[in-house]
């Protein structure tokens, strides 16, 4: 049987949408699980016009407990994890059922977020492809990471290895501290016949939360010294992010020493070629246009992110620890 669970919080205006998206791929054995986060919206009651099981939280505990509780309420064998905000694609509830049917041995599979999101705008559909280009051809199809947005595993697997870590309060990096003990016990394998639409950040919402998780994700980092294959925090994109703060510096030092000059054109070439892929298929898919702007969009993002990493060195001793696995 597989358990959709799904947590949710003040999210009425995706619950129709993300709701007959389910239903119209209905499965045999399949039941969905609302885990609302203490919503002040009409999240619930909407919800509860459909077939689905509500469990309300008295307070708000974050994504983390309210999939943990999900998971625990679950009578399924396989847990679909979806966020609130995405609408599931034609086909994508029975690719689910069918990977662990023809793959018994199989603990965990994800999905992938399709190229065109559900919001409007040039940061939305830059983040989707962007996220989008750096999951698909993983070798072996073999990722490092573990999106709840869109992603399956096995309930008793999932509980032995503890679940999510319910110190994260916020959307922060849950999922990647998940993946780490994942990586652990098991793989983690992409199934790119699983499509989901996601809401992507607008730019404000991007900056706050390309800083909040990278710091986060500097923290698990530190702690287990390990690097993603897949996904926004692979290497090439750390190269990037590095080349792009050093290039801004030094771009303040050029008319002080001619060897920032220099530096600054070497370090925009190691830039431009660490994200290259990427930009060729976003070239290909939206245009020569979008791709430049894109360009510009990474180089800021990656100042961004650097900044975050920078104030994560300077605040790791201070951490919660907890938050980090043992």
């Amino acid at each position: 049987m597989i358990s959709i669970v799904i947590p949710t919080y003040n999210a009425e205006r995706f619950m129709t949408p993300l709701l007959d998206s389910i239903f119209r791929n209905k499965v045999d054995d399949m039941e969905v699980i609302i885990v609302d986060d203490y919503s002040k919206d009409d999240t619930v009651k909407i919800a509860e016009s459909y077939p689905v099981r509500v469990i309300q939280l008295a307070i708000n505990g974050g994504p983390a407990k309210a999939r943990n509780i999900g998971v625990e309420a679950a009578e399924g064998d396989i847990i679909f994890f979806l966020d609130s905000d995405v609408i599931v694609l034609d086909g994508a509830v029975r690719e689910v059922k069918d990977y662990f049917d023809d793959n018994p041995s199989a603990k965990c599979v994800i999905g992938v977020c399709a190229t065109e999101p559900l919001n409007k705008g040039f940061v939305p559909s830059y983040m989707a492809m962007f996220e989008y280009i750096h999951l698909i051809d993983t070798p072996g199809n073999k990722v490092s990471v573990f999106a709840p947005r869109c992603g399956a595993i096995k309930k008793d697997f999932f509980q032995k290895i503890g679940g999510y870590n319910e110190s994260y309060k916020g959307a922060d990096v849950e999922d990647f501290e998940l993946a780490r003990r994942i990586n652990k016990a098991d793989c983690i394998i992409l199934n790119k016949k699983i499509v989901v639409k996601h809401q992507f950040a607008n730019f404000r919402q991007a900056v706050r939360n390309y800083f909040k998780r990278a710091v986060m994700w500097m923290y698990l980092f530190f702690r287990e010294k390990k690097l993603d294959n897949a996904g926004p925090t692979a290497p090439g994109n750390g190269i990037a992010a590095v080349c792009a703060f050093l290039t801004f510096i030094l771009f303040f030092f050029i008319p002080l020493l001619e060897a920032a000059r220099y530096a600054v054109i070497s370090l925009l070439i190691i830039f431009l070629l660490a994200n290259m892929r990427w930009w060729n298929f976003m070239r290909k898919e939206a245009g020569f246009l979008f791709a430049v702007k894109a360009l510009f969009l990474n180089y800021f993002l990656g100042i961004d992110i650097m900044i975050a990493a920078i104030y994560a060195v300077i605040s790791y001793p201070f951490s919660k620890k907890e938050m980090l696995p043992g």
